[in-house]
């Protein structure tokens, strides 16, 4: 694989990114996340292990390294704008903990935008070192 099509160091490192801030934020928004606590720890795991497997040889770790951003995307989007339409108009420090909970979401979507995006140029770029 040509070297100038292959972005899996900059995936990796918004995995972990991701999963970091996902890992220390999750006791803080645990009563806003419908999904099973063991979801979200498989989710980290998930992501950690992909990130590490990363590279330009195996084709199979690409392809899920693309499919893995897009999921997380969606979910973490999802929860963000759920949160937002649904802000409370209550006390404010369920507001605080609310607003807190939405940009957690919206920083992690936009991570997770980024890898989508890279994983996707590598996951091309793949393909095109074959055909040449």
């Amino acid at each position: 694989m040509n070297k100038e099509h292959y972005y899996g160091d900059a995936v990796r490192t918004l995995f972990i990114i991701g999963v970091l801030i996902m890992v220390v934020s999750f006791p803080f928004f645990r009563s806003f996340i419908s999904e099973p606590l063991s979801l979200s720890i498989i989710g980290s795991v998930v992501l950690a292990v992909f990130g590490g497997l990363m590279n330009p040889k195996q084709k199979w770790v690409i392809f899920l390294n693309t499919i893995i951003p897009i999921i997380a995307l969606l979910f973490f989007e999802y929860y963000a704008v759920n949160t937002y339409i649904n802000l409370s108009s209550t006390e404010n420090s369920v507001k605080n903990i609310q607003v807190a909970f939405f940009w957690t979401n919206q920083i992690l979507a936009i991570i997770f935008f980024l890898a989508t995006y890279l994983s996707t140029k590598t996951l091309r770029g793949a393909f095109i070192a074959d055909k040449e």
